[in-house]
């Protein structure tokens, strides 16, 4: 049996806020791609400033500003070992948000890593009843990825 693949990276510019350790955001994901029934899959997730999100969002989505996080997905998940794609984060953002929420950066940034995995597998929050299994799900996943970490 084929190994799960999770790479993590951090691609911000020195100075922006502190993150988890990257074993725990790939912990998260992990989790969810187990969760979701992928035992075999490659993903990756990059964390990036709210410049960098905003330049991605405009050129490939032709939406301007920063937004939280986006998902490209790459494969075809009945391939024997898919690659799903990628999972794009913007600690930023996060950090707003969680201050904004009165909860941790930590938190957070990987409620953001449970959201956009859940859309490499089909998930979709843009309609009411959408949105609302989609987060129902995310905070699920998150609450029982949390428990796990140390």
């Amino acid at each position: 049996m084929a190994e799960v693949r999770v790479l993590v990276s951090d691609q911000r510019p020195e100075g922006g806020p502190a993150v988890p350790p990257l074993e725990a955001i790939k912990a998260v994901a992990l989790h969810v791609l187990a969760a979701e029934g992928q035992p075999e899959a490659e993903l990756s997730v990059t964390l990036v400033d709210d410049a960098r999100i905003a330049q991605i969002h405009v050129d490939y989505m032709d939406i301007p500003g920063a937004t939280d996080v986006i998902s490209f997905p790459l494969g075809d998940p009945s391939d024997p070992i898919p690659i799903l794609g990628e999972v794009v984060v913007s600690v930023d953002t996060a950090a707003r948000e969680a201050q904004e929420r009165g909860i941790t950066l930590q938190e957070e940034l990987l409620r953001y890593v449970v959201h956009g995995t859940l859309h490499l597998f089909g998930y979709d929050d843009h309609e009411p009843d959408d949105h609302a299994a989609m987060h129902a799900r995310q905070e699920e996943l998150l609450a029982e990825a949390l428990a796990r970490l140390p």
